[in-house]
Order: C-alpha cells, then sequence, then structure tokens
C-alpha cells in the first residue's frame, strides 16, 4: 500500500448538518420521503508528504479532535514505528493505533462481502456517519499502481436519499488531506477499478469497486460511563512539518464540553502521555492537569495550548 502523494485535486465544500422532508408540489398525492445530510464538525487538515506520505496520520488527528484529542501525525506514526518508516495503514495496524489512544473503532468487514463491495461500503460509511462515527475511507490514487489502494481520506458527512440504498446525485463529503475545503463527490463519481480509466480520467482519488476498507472511529474506550464529550478545534489546517525541518510550535486549542448538566461539579483532565489516559476512575489517574467546575450551562467552553509535535487527550466527568 503506496502512500506518495504531491497532486492536488478535487472541488471542496461543505454542508450544514441537517435533516429535512421535502414538501410535495401543490396537487401531488405523494410524500417525498426524508432526505438526510449529515455533517460532522471536523474541518479539512493538511497531511506531510514525506515518507511515502502521512494521510493516514492525518485522518487520525482530524478525527481525533472530535474526541477530545490532540494527536501529531509525528506522535500517531511515531505509535507504529519510532523512525517514522512505516505508516498508518488502515486494515493492517490502524485498530492497533486507535487503542493505544483510547479510541473504539470498527473496521468494514470485506472478507464477508462478495465482490464488488462499493455498494455496500458506502451503506456501512453512511451509517456509521449518521451515528457521528467519522470514517477512514481508502481510495485509489490517479498514476499510482498498490492492487489494494494508495491514499487515505476522512469521510465527514453525505447528502441522500436513503441510507441504506444509493442514488447516483446522493453524495459524500470527505477530507482528502490536500484540500483547505471539504471533497463533495456524487456517488456516480466515486468509485473505479485500479486501472481508473472511469472516474479516475477527471478525479484524483476513487474508491475501489471491488473490493474495500475502512475504519470507523467510534468514540472513546470508556468503561465508566461518565465521561462529557470533550470536542477540540485548531486555529489553521496545518501543523509545523517537523520532518521537512521545521520546528514544533505552541498551538492554540478551543475546548467545547457537551451534555453538561447545570449546578453539577465536573472535573476536566488533561493528560500529555496517551499512556496514562484512563478508561475509568480518572480522578485516580496519572493526569497533569486538572480543571474542575460548576456547570453554568449544558455546554462549556474554554482554551489551553499544545506542542505541534505531542498528543494532548482531555476528559472530563462528574467530580
Amino acid at each position: 500500500m503506496s502512500h506518495h502523494l504531491n497532486r492536488r485535486a478535487l472541488v471542496g465544500g461543505a454542508v450544514v448538518a441537517a435533516t429535512t422532508a421535502l414538501i410535495p408540489h401543490s396537487g401531488d398525492a405523494r410524500v417525498s420521503p426524508a432526505r438526510t445530510a449529515i455533517q460532522l464538525p471536523i474541518p479539512p487538515r493538511y497531511q506531510w508528504e514525506e515518507r511515502k506520505g502521512y494521510c493516514g496520520e492525518s485522518c487520525v488527528q482530524q478525527a481525533a479532535l472530535l474526541f477530545g484529542s490532540y494527536v501529531s501525525q509525528h506522535a500517531c506514526r511515531a505509535l507504529i514505528d519510532p523512525r517514522q518508516r512505516r505508516p498508518f495503514l488502515v486494515a493492517m495496524n490502524d485498530r492497533r493505533v486507535l487503542r493505544q489512544l483510547q479510541l473504539d473503532s470498527a473496521e468494514f468487514p470485506y472478507p464477508d462481502h462478495r465482490t464488488p463491495q462499493f455498494e455496500p461500503y458506502l451503506t456501512w460509511t453512511k451509517q456509521h456517519l449518521g451515528a457521528g462515527h467519522p470514517v477512514l475511507i481508502t481510495a485509489y490514487g490517479k498514476y499510482l499502481r498498490d492492487p489494494d489502494y494508495d491514499h487515505i481520506m476522512l469521510a465527514t458527512g453525505f447528502d441522500a436519499q436513503q441510507i441504506d440504498r444509493h442514488q447516483d446525485a446522493d453524495v459524500l463529503v470527505f477530507n482528502d488531506c490536500f484540500s483547505r475545503d471539504a471533497c463533495r463527490r456524487t456517488v456516480a463519481s466515486l468509485s473505479d477499478d485500479r486501472r481508473m480509466r472511469g472516474n479516475g480520467r477527471e478525479h484524483e482519488f476513487c474508491i475501489p469497486t471491488r473490493v474495500d476498507f475502512g475504519c470507523a472511529i467510534t468514540g472513546i474506550i470508556d468503561q465508566s460511563g461518565d465521561a462529557r464529550p470533550v470536542r477540540l478545534a485548531l486555529d489553521g489546517n496545518r501543523e509545523p512539518n517537523i520532518m521537512a525541518g521545521a520546528s514544533a510550535e505552541k498551538l492554540d486549542l478551543a475546548l467545547t464540553i457537551e451534555d453538561l448538566t447545570p449546578g453539577t461539579r465536573y472535573a476536566l483532565y488533561r493528560y500529555d502521555d496517551h499512556r496514562h489516559v484512563p478508561t475509568a476512575g480518572y480522578a485516580s489517574s496519572g493526569y497533569d492537569s486538572v480543571d474542575t467546575f460548576v456547570a453554568s450551562g449544558s455546554t462549556r467552553e474554554t482554551t489551553t495550548t499544545v506542542m505541534s509535535d505531542r498528543i494532548a487527550t482531555f476528559r472530563c466527568v462528574p467530580s
């Protein structure tokens, strides 16, 4: 599986999360079914291109922010290979990396499906997106030749008539790790075979028609059941590329904590070592700092900083 991609492509765009019912024209006896549009709040970020490319690591970084963790691309690959030679790969080492980050996941069960797999793969992807789970999807790249896939992207939304059936005009939204904006592609334009002579004539990346690999990140591993959702946001869409000689920098992080009960006291724990992040018993764990507060509403926003080449994980529980 090769990941050395240096090309830029695909027109991007963002959609707003919504579910709307189509209103029939006057005199039309039929009621159109509801159309579903989902967009997870995950802005695109750029991958590094050294060492066969950091597309998988960039996707993990983007998705982990939704679940309260900042993960440098360098730190993500270091979980596989401290020398940075072996990349993050879906269906090979993905779940091992995510478990170390205390993130739960589910892989597309490609051995259970006959070929071609594109339609069940798209259904599986949409089901996870509908549940709020970002999905690492794999694609062929133009001019590349790996038989399985060349590139990893992050699916963040869709606009479709139905989740379990597909129409050519339905849209998948994803971050391709090369574009400033989210990419929007119709189902009719998404897939191709290895030769890339169909949709690949017009598009840089296409989902394989026959055999597909994917990994949905389903949330944090929290055996206590008490952890509240914590979402992180960064200014800008790039991290300093230390693989290209840049120096690590301090980044500003915006934290949003959700599902709080007003009047309840909470503790926000920070872990600067992923090995210290627990799945329960947070108060007695090896956290690096804690911020206690009484919720005045259902959400709380705060800010902090993190070094760009590190990992920082946040958990919020009632105290």
